[in-house]
């Protein structure tokens, strides 16, 4: 069984996003493409970085590019920025009371990163609030729907938000075959239906969208990869 993504309750569209995921998920680049699009359309945007576990992939590492767009990163700042325990700038609770601006939290993957976003419970529990859940089935931890719920119920427990929506973003980069692909498709609809979560978006790169000759669906999000280690300036590889 297959299932089609629909975001009925508007999720994608709050004002703030708290965008949680096992490691290797794809949340960064999940919240910077979705930062970029609301930045395209004048909006005022912030990113904050709280994805303080991963050393490697950090939207902060390209906070000024992401600046020249018209996103804001919200990180520690000077020698704290890339320091392994990071402390959290004060702006956070500003920008999440600042109903001008639209922001995007990029949590950490693990039980640790959902902590950190759970000090700043009182501030997301507003109905323009959408927390979800970036899933990559071929990601250690996250293959199978046991391991995806167990995840969840830990994620929630620590940062005390639940997860109102799931966004499947299952890819083996370039190397996705379309076996892959429907294969995603049948774990999220079984996930779907045993956590009566709604899936409310898939990330999809456009290139290997076309490659596997996948009819582009309005639900999806179109996902260029902004992050890579070594990389410089802000164009999708």
């Amino acid at each position: 069984m297959k299932i089609r993504a629909v975001d009925k309750e508007g999720l994608l569209g709050r004002r703030v996003l708290v965008i949680m995921g096992g490691y290797g998920a794809g949340k960064t680049q999940i919240a910077i493409n979705l930062s970029l699009q609301r930045a395209q359309t004048g909006q005022s945007v912030a990113l904050v970085d709280l994805d303080l576990v991963n050393p490697y992939f950090r939207s902060r590492e390209i906070s000024g590019p992401l600046l020249e767009e018209g996103v804001k990163v919200i990180r520690p700042e000077g020698d704290l920025a890339f320091a392994e325990n990071p402390s959290l700038p004060a702006q956070i609770a500003g920008v999440l009371r600042d109903r001008s601006t639209d922001v995007l939290l990029d949590v950490g993957g693990n039980e640790n990163g959902a902590t950190i976003v759970g000090r700043y419970h009182d501030l997301l529990q507003g109905r323009d609030v959408g927390v979800l859940q970036v899933v990559n089935i071929f990601r250690p931890f996250s293959m199978t729907v046991a391991e995806i719920e167990e995840l969840r119920l830990v994620m929630e427990n620590r940062s005390r938000l639940n997860v109102q929506g799931w966004i499947n973003n299952s890819n083996l980069q370039e190397w996705t075959t379309l076996a892959d692909w429907e294969k995603s498709g049948e774990v999220m609809a079984d996930l779907v239906s045993k956590s009566r979560i709604p899936l409310v978006g898939c990330g999809v790169n456009p290139e290997w969208a076309e490659a596997l000759g996948l009819v582009w669906q309005p639900e999806w999000i179109p996902v260029k990869r902004y992050l890579k280690l070594g990389w410089k300036g802000l164009k999708p590889e």
